[in-house]
């Protein structure tokens, strides 16, 4: 894969699939029963993309380049006083930080999301 990408789990219909799209490839997206189908197909997509591209004349983008120097990995967050309370609360209860907690609560949201 050459292009940055993220992995979304969607319901419809009771059904379960996963979406793996291109973030810099207009349209360009993958499709499959687990995270691993959609990127492996995502990928298969995203040649072609380039390939259709190349033939028919649309501007290909510039690969994103991101640096992990522009992360510190300290961030300033605002919430209201209640969710702060159930979440010192809840790190109580695990026995953990607060700052753990968060980062967990944070991992846990990005879920199988890979970013390439």
């Amino acid at each position: 894969m050459i292009y940055p990408f993220f992995v979304v789990n969607e319901k419809y219909d009771n059904q379960t699939y996963w979406v793996a799209k291109s973030s810099s490839l207009k349209g360009c997206i993958g499709q499959g029963e687990s995270p691993e189908e959609a990127v492996s197909e995502l990928q298969e997509n995203e040649s072609a993309w380039l390939e259709t591209a190349k033939e028919v004349g649309i501007p290909i983008p510039e690969i994103p380049v991101d640096s992990l120097e522009n992360y510190s990995g300290k961030m300033t967050l605002r919430i209201s006083p209640s969710v702060h309370m159930k979440a010192a609360q809840r790190a109580r209860q695990e026995g953990i930080s607060l700052n753990q907690y968060v980062n967990n609560a944070i991992v846990a949201q990005n879920g199988v999301v890979a970013m390439h």
